[in-house]
């Protein structure tokens, strides 16, 4: 079967019972199979290494018996010498008359008697004994001793010190090995093999390099023997028991030393353990057999106690998809009632599925007629009962399809009350949704039926107006929103005149996106916000370009910053009187990696309203301070640095506490650096920029208003303020020639900054003319292209190297290198 892409194999759950059962069957049989095997094969090693202990032991004690005998006979010659006066000369004699007795009693094969000498007194038996060494006293007193001699027979030698009339003599006994080793063949599994002394150049045809004197069963344990030569060497047979297996027998192979020397004589022993293999074997086939019995009995048990409940849960198996499908007559046709007395799980099973049958059935049907009310609440608000963002989404795509077919255009106009927030804040948000209630009603009686207000959210309203010929039938629609909606509203006794910013954008092409036409439409909302209560603007390219533009910056002025791309360029401001340097305005630079050159015009007024303006601020403050002391080292501490300051980092906490740490990191006099701020920001929040006024104060800082003229402040304020200097603005300087009211204004300003005792600074100055004009009125100060652009540090020390800080500075049509300059 097949599901989103993958196959499955099914198999029914009964057989999967069934070969779950097997294969624990057949584990369980299979361990314990195992485990009784190895204990059969642990006993078996066991039982061998008790049978070769006991072989070794049985071999032992057979050699000890051979030696005692031998210690015997010794005793009975000595007894049939006691009495005869002739001694050892007359033993001969008596033993060869007696030998046959003596042979069959003792059963030897050899009997003989030497002196201290080692001469040979005696030589009894069927091979003559090899020579001795010399009898000692040492021999005497060590007791007997023995050895395995193979010449053509294997034979076990015992040396038994012998003492006659105060001489010592030394017996030899000689007995058949194969005598010795009957004793030990106690069963017929048991095969032996007597193996000669340890030769080294010994032929190919021995064993382990030593020659074979006697072997049992030639026949079956020849072959048997020369495999086992073949396969392990001496010293494995030694360490411990080899097991030998062929097509028809398994033997244990054990090795015996006869001689106390590793390179003495050997038994090789072969133990046949056909009949222990044969048992294991009959143990495999009796537990595959019970195993076979095993599962044979369980499958029935299984098919008898499982098979019936297992096919009602198959069959249940099939009837649980019908639920998916909510087929459920199809559940109650497949699941047939109860009709034994005894129930059991599965029984239970199938109950609890028809009553979940039922309920789902029940479920669907309120789910449906849900639904059906949820689709309808889904495309409205909650609040005013207008259409919402989905039907605004849905609306748009269908309207923007049919531009250049049912119309030429559609337009879209955003709306957002002007201090709704206030509002919310004063009376509640109670108030607040009855005021909402009541801008939609307004709303929708101030459209054509052909058009749809929508509300997006909070205090934002869309409407979209179809069927326009032409852009100039929409001011008379807005028109009449103004009208409606600045009729008075009484809300909790107060009465309220409600205006808005609408913007306005159109779509002429169906390939544009409903989100594009409604982002379009809302940049212009925000422009008319920027421009005032009660204003509506119209989306242009160059709103979506400066919005663009505003992203891009506050995205990089963090980089700039952080990547030192903002520098400061220095504007010269010269007394009037003597043309002398007096100081510079600093003014920022955004040297951009992409873009290029950016001007502070092009960027300063996207991040004033933001944090980005106090982070500038301060870099262009840390900046401006640190030039200031290179140039108060290299020309003078007379000299001073005006910088501007945006209305939100003046006004900003902390402004104080950066400024006195870079006073008191570098080396400048504080009243040498001028802090700037215009007029307007100052008027904005006059009793809080008078308290950071006194504050720069304490440090030494001078103060200076710039751009005066252009705000609307009081005079009576700006005799309160604790300001140093006054900057005209260069609107009026450009027209003090040309126009007499905007000389008399600056000629007012200069004697009401004089009357204040403040310094006045004239900015714009580009003609003699015009300076002259200042100077005549009494102006301190000028600044201007007259004098120089804006240039850059360098270029600033470069003019300063030649005089012009001791001499007047150098104007520029004048000065030869100014055309580098700015």
């Amino acid at each position: 079967m097949s599901e989103k892409g993958q196959t499955y194999w099914f198999l029914s759950l009964k057989w999967k019972l069934l070969l779950s059962v097997l294969m624990m069957m057949l584990v369980i049989g299979a361990v314990l199979g195992t485990f009784a095997y190895r204990q059969l094969e642990e006993q078996q090693r066991q039982q061998l290494q008790l049978q070769r202990q006991t072989l070794a032991n049985n071999l032992q004690n057979s050699l000890r018996r051979a030696v005692d005998r031998a210690v015997r006979v010794s005793q009975q010659v000595n007894l049939l010498t006691a009495g005869d006066p002739e001694g050892v000369s007359h033993l001969p004699t008596l033993l060869q008359k007696r030998w046959s007795e003596v042979q069959m009693h003792w059963d030897l094969t050899a009997l003989g008697l030497y002196d201290t000498s080692g001469q040979n007194l005696l030589m009894l038996g069927e091979q003559p004994l090899p020579a001795t060494a010399p009898v000692s006293a040492d021999s005497v007193m060590s007791g007997p001793g023995w050895q395995v001699h193979c010449a053509q027979f294997c034979r076990l030698q015992v040396a038994v010190p012998w003492v006659l009339e105060g001489k010592v003599y030394l017996m030899l006994v000689e007995t058949e090995l194969t005598d010795i080793l009957t004793g030990l063949h106690g069963s017929e599994e048991l095969e032996f093999a007597v193996l000669g002394r340890f030769q080294p150049r010994l032929p190919k045809a021995g064993f382990w390099g030593r020659e074979l004197f006697s072997i049992s069963d030639r026949k079956a344990t020849l072959p048997v023997l020369q495999r086992v030569a073949s396969r392990w060497n001496w010293n494995q047979l030694l360490q411990g028991h080899q097991i030998f297996n062929s097509e028809q027998q398994s033997l244990a192979i054990w090795a015996f030393p006869l001689d106390a020397a590793d390179t003495g004589p050997a038994l090789v022993v072969l133990c046949d353990l056909s009949q222990w293999h044969q048992t294991l074997s009959q143990f495999q086939r009796n537990m595959l057999g019970i195993m076979l019995s095993a599962l044979v009995l369980v499958t029935l048990l299984l098919a008898v106690l499982a098979w019936s409940p297992i096919s009602r849960l198959q069959r249940h198996s099939k009837t649980l998809p019908l639920l998916a499908k909510s087929d459920y007559e199809g559940v109650r046709h497949a699941i047939p009632p109860v009709s034994h007395g005894v129930m059991d799980e599965v029984d239970n099973v199938e109950r609890a599925t028809l009553d979940l049958t039922d309920k789902l059935e029940y479920l669907q049907q309120v789910v449906v007629s849900r639904t059906q009310e949820l689709e309808k609440l889904a495309m409205l608000d909650m609040l005013t009962g207008l259409p919402n963002r989905p039907m605004l989404l849905h609306e748009l795509n269908k309207s923007i399809a049919c531009v250049g077919r049912l119309h030429e255009q559609v337009a879209l106009l955003f709306l957002d009350l002007d201090e709704f927030k206030r509002i919310n804040d004063t009376l509640g948000h109670n108030e607040g949704d009855r005021l909402l209630k009541i801008v939609a009603g307004r709303l929708g009686e101030s459209v054509r039926a052909m058009d749809t207000v929508f509300r997006q959210g909070g205090d934002e309203f869309l409407i979209l107006v179809r069927g326009i010929e032409q852009e100039q039938e929409i001011p008379k629609v807005i028109h009449k929103i103004f009208s409606a909606l600045q009729q008075p509203v009484v809300l909790k006794s107060h009465k309220l005149i409600i205006t808005t910013s609408i913007g306005i954008a159109f779509c002429k092409d169906p390939a544009m996106s409903a989100e594009d036409l409604i982002k379009y439409a809302e940049l212009a909302m925000y422009q008319a916000k920027h421009a005032g209560r009660s204003n509506y603007r119209v989306f242009s390219y160059d709103m979506l370009h400066h919005a663009n533009n505003r992203m891009m910056v506050e995205q990089d002025i963090g980089d700039a910053i952080a990547d030192n791309q903002l520098t400061l360029y220095l504007q010269p401001i010269v007394a009037l009187d003597d043309g002398k340097l007096k100081g510079f305005e600093a003014l920022i630079r955004w040297f951009h990696p992409e873009r290029g050159l950016i001007m502070p015009g092009d960027f300063i007024p996207d991040i004033e309203h933001s944090d980005a303006i106090i982070h500038v601020g301060n870099y262009v403050l840390r900046e401006g301070v640190r030039m200031l002391t290179r140039l108060q080292h290299a020309y003078g501490d007379d000299l001073y640095l005006a910088v501007n300051l945006s209305a939100r980092h003046y006004l900003a906490a902390g402004l104080k506490e950066t400024v006195s740490e870079l006073l008191a990191l570098y080396p400048v006099k504080p009243e040498t650096l001028l802090l700037e701020v215009t007029e307007e920001s100052v008027i904005e929040q006059v009793d809080l920029a008078m308290d950071v006024m006194h504050q720069l104060k304490e440090l030494g800082i001078r103060i200076a208003i710039d751009d005066f003229g252009t705000g609307y402040s009081s005079l009576s304020y700006l005799k309160q303020l604790p300001f140093d200097v006054l900057k005209i603005d260069r609107c009026f300087t450009k027209g003090v020639l040309e126009n007499n009211a905007d000389a008399h204004i600056v000629t007012t300003v200069i004697e009401l900054a004089h009357n204040l005792g403040r310094d006045v600074v004239a900015e714009g100055i580009e003609t003699d003319a015009q300076e002259e004009f200042m100077r005549d009125s009494g102006c301190e100060l000028a600044q201007g292209y007259l004098y120089s652009r804006p240039v850059s540090e360098e270029q600033v020390q470069r003019i300063l190297a030649n005089g012009s800080y001791e001499h007047p500075w150098p104007k520029a049509e004048n000065y030869l290198q100014m055309g580098k300059l700015g």
